[in-house]
């Protein structure tokens, strides 16, 4: 009892399994008949959320530092998700241009029914009622080396009232393996694949073109992140200034007060708080509007503006290391070797060679050899008559499996052999195509040596204005130490009774605008550091960008 019921239970196992297997086998086989199930551009469109910069938010205020700015922008900038499309859809382009090989299987079936008057005797009856029936299943595919493979399977029955016919009805069926080979003209992997290699390449390139869009981004998300800090910092440099003539102003007051300074003197002061205060406006709406534009950089929500945290930079502009850029030589070759505009390039490159390699194969005439191998049969009901159009004299009984065993018994069969040559007497309209391929090519070659001199000059024009900045940090450090000397100078003379007030708040002035201008040298120093990066190629890397990881959304 226990034996029968595992061997029960065992069949019913087998037997849901091998359902499940052929439900799961034929579900799949549908699924070539119909949409993707998937979206597969919701692997490049991140959802709309303010979830990456939420939980950064404290207290009302956003701090970020460059890499925040960067990661925040590549995981939510609507300008990123845009770019990622393009490589997606030449993706896809490839499997498009594979269709030409892909198999293909035939079926057809006809029923046709004619009555027909006899014009002749020998048609065998005085009307001729004829019943047909046609039945083919062909699978045919063209390979990638040119090979075109054929089988095709073909079923008939026949049926009459003539009395000539031997067999009625009739079955006869044949299959035919056919193949033809082009051996100048189409010959070869390399150029059937011609399209397919080039598509490839376009999709190479379709990433460059978005490994040099991030490069922009990247680039112009840490210009504004110091424009940001410079604009906090001289907010800071404005109001220390204006407090400084705030202070002055309630001085002049007392003393003009206690008789010991004339009234114009607070009208100076007061003339200046109001300029201090007009430059503190200007200033702060300037940051106001930077901050905005980072804002946009880092969220995919409609309105930026929904961003209500105050961005808070977290770095500051560093002083100068001599590890900052490399030697002049070395940074050229490293340019030349990284820079994506020379991969792209040595892609279109690639690309004029396979056009000239299938254009040379053009110029060839078209010459094909095809061979095929037939195997017949036939069967039915088949009468014996006495002579032809006599009385019967018997009747052999017989059908479909008659045909199918003769066909499939290699009684009949035939082969074909031949090839088929075809000559143009005039070649100028593909010579045409080789010389503008050739032509392009050498254009590119120039277009490479071109933007190889461009790179060596860019990456020597960043390393001048990195060494520019330097110099100027230098000179922007003595320039504030003069400028707060001459100030403490004029303000003791001004205390002696030996100068005036308007020259001690222009020395104020002064110093305002040589701590503007060392923090603006300091910024302009790590501006100057982003531009060389990117001229000499190292923009993503140094940011710690896979560009590989960026073509799907950023976690």
């Amino acid at each position: 009892m226990k034996m029968r019921m595992f061997i029960a239970g065992l069949m019913m196992m087998i037997f849901t399994t091998t359902a499940t297997s052929q439900g799961n086998w034929v579900e799949k086989f549908l699924n070539r008949y119909r949409p993707p199930i998937f979206d597969p551009a919701s692997t490049v469109t991140p959802q709309v959320s303010d979830t990456p910069w939420r939980s950064m938010v404290d207290s009302g205020r956003l701090p970020v530092s460059v890499a925040d700015v960067v990661r925040l922008m590549l995981g939510s900038n609507l300008d990123v998700t845009v770019n990622r499309f393009s490589p997606l859809v030449n993706q896809y382009l490839i499997q498009t241009l594979f269709r030409p090989f892909e198999p293909t299987l035939d079926i057809s079936a006809t029923v046709r029914r004619n009555k027909e008057p006899a014009a002749s005797q020998l048609v065998g009856a005085n009307f001729l009622t004829r019943l047909s029936h046609a039945y083919t299943v062909g699978y045919g595919q063209t390979l990638q080396t040119g090979t075109r493979l054929d089988v095709a399977f073909v079923v008939n029955r026949r049926s009459d009232n003539s009395v000539f016919n031997q067999y009625n009805p009739s079955y006869s069926g044949n299959i035919t393996y056919a193949v033809n080979q082009p051996l100048l003209r189409n010959f070869g992997r390399d150029i059937n694949r011609a399209q397919i290699r080039i598509a490839r390449n376009n999709l190479n390139l379709s990433e460059i073109d978005f490994e040099m869009q991030m490069i922009e981004l990247v680039t112009n998300a840490q210009n504004l992140y110091w424009d940001l800090v410079f604009q906090r910092e001289d907010i800071k440099v404005r109001k220390q200034s204006l407090e400084l003539a705030q202070k002055t102003l309630s001085d002049n007051k007392r003393q003009v007060e206690i008789g010991t300074m004339a009234p114009i003197e607070v009208v100076q002061a007061e003339s200046e708080v109001a300029q201090r205060q007009e430059q503190m406006v200007t200033t702060s709406f300037t940051a106001d509007q930077t901050q905005d534009r980072i804002k946009r950089l880092i969220t995919n929500l409609g309105d930026p503006a929904m961003i209500t945290a105050q961005l808070d930079p977290m770095e500051t502009a560093r002083r100068p290391s001599p590890d900052d850029v490399m030697r002049l030589e070395d940074a050229i070759q490293y340019a030349l070797e990284s820079r994506p505009e020379m991969r792209q390039l040595k892609l279109q490159l690639q690309n004029t060679d396979v056009e000239m390699q299938y254009n040379k194969n053009q110029l060839l005439p078209s010459l094909n050899v095809n061979a095929s191998y037939t195997q017949s049969g036939l069967g039915g009901v088949q009468t014996l008559r006495s002579e032809l159009g006599g009385s019967e004299v018997s009747v052999i009984r017989g059908g479909l499996a008659d045909a199918f065993g003769q066909l499939f018994g290699y009684n009949y069969t035939g082969y074909s052999v031949g090839f088929n040559l075809s000559i143009p007497l005039s070649n100028k309209s593909v010579q045409a195509e080789y010389s503008r391929s050739l032509t392009n090519k050498q254009a590119i070659e120039a277009r490479r040596h071109r933007l190889a001199q461009q790179i060596a000059l860019e990456v020597r024009n960043a390393q001048s204005q990195v060494d520019m900045n330097r110099a100027r940090i230098e000179a922007a450090e003595k320039a504030l130490l003069l400028a707060n000397m001459q100030l403490e100078a004029e303000q003791k003379k001004f205390q002696l009774g030996t100068s005036q007030i308007r020259f001690v708040l222009q020395e104020q002035r002064n110093v305002t605008a040589a701590q503007t201008s060392q923090i603006q040298a300091l910024v302009n120093y790590a501006k100057a550091l982003v531009e060389y990066d990117r001229a000499v190629g190292r923009t993503l890397r140094k940011n710690n960008i896979e560009i590989e990881k960026q073509m799907q959304i950023a976690d």
